[in-house]
C-alpha cells in the first residue's frame, strides 16, 4: 500500500530500479558462466573453426563431442588473453550437425572461437612477411617429415607428418599433411589425410599405387603405408590407409596393424617404405628397426616376411634404382636414411649388398644435427626421375603462425666422380617457373662482378656462377652483409667450376660442379640490407660466367 507520503512516481522508480539490478545481477552471472566455461555448443554451418592461440599458454587437450561422443581431441594453447595468433580446424565432416567443444579448464576464449568460410588471416595468407618465396611452408602449424611423395592421376602429391595446432613439435598428435602440385612448384594444401584413430596418431610412412589390386581395395588405388604411435605405450605399429577416390580421403584398413615387430625390436619399429619389386614380383618393405633398417616381404601388402637387415642407418629410409651416368643399361641401387648418409650397392629382391662405405650427399648443421633431414623421392615419376624433397630441420620464422619448411625439391644422379660413384643432387628443371628478371655478365673480376650485383635489390634469388680460383685462394660470397659461401681452392677438384644457388628468406641451398657438393645453410635475421656481394684478394677468383634471377613468389594464385 502507498501512503499519502509517498510519491508515485519515486516508489515506481525505486521498484524499477531494484528490478533492474536484479536482471542485471541475472545477466552478469549469466555471462559469467558462459564466458569463463569448460564446453560450447555450436552448430556448423561452415568449414573452418578459427581458435585463438597464446604462444605463453599451457598446452591442453580439446575435444570435439557429437551426441555425447567424441570425435576428434587435440591439443591447443588456448589464448587467456594476448592472442599471438590463430589456429583453424576443418570441420567440414559435421556441417549440419550440433558440436560440443570440451575444454578441461574454463575459460573465456572459447568464446573467441568462431566458425567462418574461411581461415583467420586468409587475407595475408603466403603475404606474410617472413614466409618463405619458394620454398613449402604450410598453411598453419609445425611441419616435418616428407611422407609418401607421389605422382598419381595426373598431379604430384606431397604429404608430411603435421601439428597443425601449434609451433612446437607434439608425436602424440601428428597428422598426414596433404598437397597437390601440377609442376612441383606450386602447391595447394589440402585437408589432411590422416587423423588420430585407435591406434594413434600417423607417423612417417610412404604412398604406392596397388596396380594390380593386390590389397583387394581396387585396382589402382593408393595405398598409405604409415607408423601408428601410441602416445601412453609408446608402441608403434605399421598399418595401411587406402583411397579409392583420387585421393580426396583414406580409408583405414580394417585388419591394422599388419606388422608388429616390437616383440623381436623393442618399440623403435617405424617410417615403412614399400614399394613392388617386378624382378621377383613382390612387395618390399624397408623399415627402420632399433639402430638399422629390416627388408621384408610380401605377396598381398599384408602379411610381411623379414629377410634381411643392414645396420648403421636411421629412420626415415630410402630406397631406389639409378641408371650410372645416365647409362640405363648399368644401374645401381641407392639406400639412405633419415639425414643424408648414404650407401651404393645391389639389391636381390631380398637383400641388399652395400658396394660403398658410408657417404654423404649433403653439407649443413643445426643445433639438432643435419638441416636437411627426413628426406623422400617422389615415386611414379611420368619421366623416370628422381626427384627427392627434404624437411629442413630446424628452420623457424619469426613472428609467423607457422614454423619449419621443406627444402627445395632436388633431382638425384649417379655420376663417376674423382672420388668414385656418388650420388649427386640439382634444383629440378622447373625452377626456371619462378624467374622474372634475369642479369647476365660474363669475364669478371669480383671487383666488376660487385659493381654489376649492386643492380640486384637483396630479395630471393637463384643464381649460377662458373668461376675459377687459383691455388691457394678462396672463393668467399656474401648476403644481407653476412658469409654465405667460404670456400679454398682445395674445394675444387679442377680449374674451372660452377656453382649455383638458392636464396629465400631464411635458407640458402649450395650446389658444387652439378651437384657433387651440395650445402645447406641456415640464415640468420637481416642485420644489414646488402645484397650480394664477393670478397676476394688481388688474384681471384675469376667469374667467367654470372647468371642472376630475380625469383617470383611460388604462392601467386594460391589460395
Amino acid at each position: 500500500m502507498i501512503t499519502k507520503k509517498q510519491n508515485l512516481s519515486s516508489v515506481f522508480s525505486s521498484k524499477y530500479r531494484h528490478g533492474v539490478m536484479c536482471w542485471l545481477t541475472v545477466v552478469f552471472l549469466l555471462q559469467s558462466f558462459s564466458v569463463f566455461s569448460q564446453q560450447i555448443k555450436l552448430k556448423i554451418t561452415e568449414p573452418y573453426l578459427n581458435i585463438p592461440i597464446s604462444n605463453s599458454a599451457k598446452l591442453e587437450v580439446m575435444k570435439i563431442n557429437v551426441e555425447g561422443k567424441t570425435k576428434r581431441e587435440f591439443p591447443v594453447q588456448l589464448a587467456n588473453d594476448t592472442i599471438n595468433y590463430w589456429i583453424y580446424i576443418d570441420v567440414t565432416e559435421f556441417k549440419g550437425q550440433t558440436i560440443t567443444l570440451n575444454f578441461p579448464v574454463a575459460s573465456k576464449s572459447l568464446s573467441r572461437i568462431y566458425q567462418d568460410v574461411k581461415i583467420n588471416g586468409a587475407d595475408s595468407l603466403y603475404k606474410e612477411i617472413n614466409r618463405l618465396q619458394f620454398h613449402f611452408t604450410v598453411k598453419r602449424g609445425w611441419c616435418n617429415d616428407v611422407n609418401g611423395p607421389i605422382y598419381f592421376n595426373n598431379q604430384y602429391h606431397l604429404f608430411w607428418q603435421s601439428f597443425p595446432f601449434g609451433l612446437k613439435w607434439n608425436t602424440t598428435y601428428m597428422y598426414w599433411g596433404h598437397a597437390v602440385s601440377n609442376d612441383l612448384i606450386h602447391w595447394t594444401e589440402l585437408p589432411h589425410a590422416l587423423m588420430l584413430d585407435s591406434l594413434g596418431s600417423p607417423w612417417s610412412g610412404s604412398a604406392l599405387i596397388d596396380k594390380n589390386n593386390a590389397g583387394g581395395w581396387g585396382k589402382d588405388a593408393l595405398v598409405l603405408y604409415y607408423t601408428a604411435f601410441n602416445g601412453v605405450s609408446k608402441k608403434q605399429v605399421q598399418c595401411i590407409a587406402y583411397s579409392t577416390d583420387n585421393a580426396k580421403t583414406f580409408t583405414r584398413y580394417a585388419g591394422n596393424p599388419v606388422l608388429d615387430s616390437n616383440h623381436e625390436m623393442g618399440n623403435d619399429t617405424r617410417d615403412p617404405k614399400v614399394f613392388w619389386y617386378e624382378p621377383s614380383k613382390q612387395w618390399v618393405m624397408v623399415l627402420f628397426e632399433k639402430n638399422g633398417l629390416s627388408f621384408y616381404n610380401s605377396a598381398d601388402m599384408k602379411k610381411w616376411e623379414k629377410q634381411s637387415r643392414i645396420e648403421d642407418l636411421w629412420e626415415c629410409p630410402d630406397f631406389f634404382e639409378l641408371p650410372v651416368d645416365g647409362n640405363n643399361n648399368n644401374k645401381k641401387w641407392v639406400l639412405h636414411g633419415g639425414s643424408a648418409d648414404y650407401y651404393i650397392g645391389n639389391f636381390d629382391g631380398k637383400r641388399f649388398t652395400p658396394e660403398t662405405p658410408k657417404l654423404r650427399y649433403a653439407d649443413g648443421l643445426y643445433t639438432w644435427g643435419d638441416i636437411l633431414y627426413a628426406a623422400q623421392t617422389f615415386e611414379n615419376m611420368p619421366d623416370n626421375r628422381r626427384v627427392q624433397i627434404a624437411w629442413a630441420r630446424g628452420i623457424e620464422h619469426e613472428g609467423m603462425p607457422f614454423t619449419q619448411m621443406l627444402l627445395f625439391p632436388t633431382e638425384f644422379g649417379l655420376k663417376t666422380t674423382n672420388k668414385g660413384l656418388r650420388l649427386v643432387a640439382n634444383p629440378i628443371k622447373e625452377i626456371a617457373l619462378l624467374h622474372k628478371q634475369e642479369y647476365k655478365w660474363t669475364s669478371l673480376t669480383c671487383q666488376e662482378a660487385n659493381k654489376k650485383l649492386e643492380l640486384i635489390k637483396p630479395q630471393p634469388l637463384h643464381v649460377k656462377i662458373s668461376f675459377t680460383v687459383d691455388k691457394g685462394k678462396s672463393l668467399k660470397l656474401y648476403f644481407h652483409g653476412k658469409e654465405l659461401v667460404n670456400l679454398l681452392s682445395d674445394d675444387f677438384p679442377k680449374a674451372e667450376n660452377e656453382m649455383e644457388i638458392l636464396i629465400d628468406k631464411s635458407i640458402a641451398e649450395i650446389f658444387i660442379n652439378k651437384g657433387e657438393r651440395y650445402i645447406v645453410k641456415q640464415l640468420s635475421s637481416v642485420t644489414k640490407n646488402d645484397g650480394l656481394y664477393f670478397e676476394s684478394d688481388k688474384y681471384g677468383p675469376f667469374i667467367n660466367k654470372l647468371e642472376v634471377f630475380e625469383m617470383k613468389s611460388m604462392w601467386d594464385g594460391i589460395k
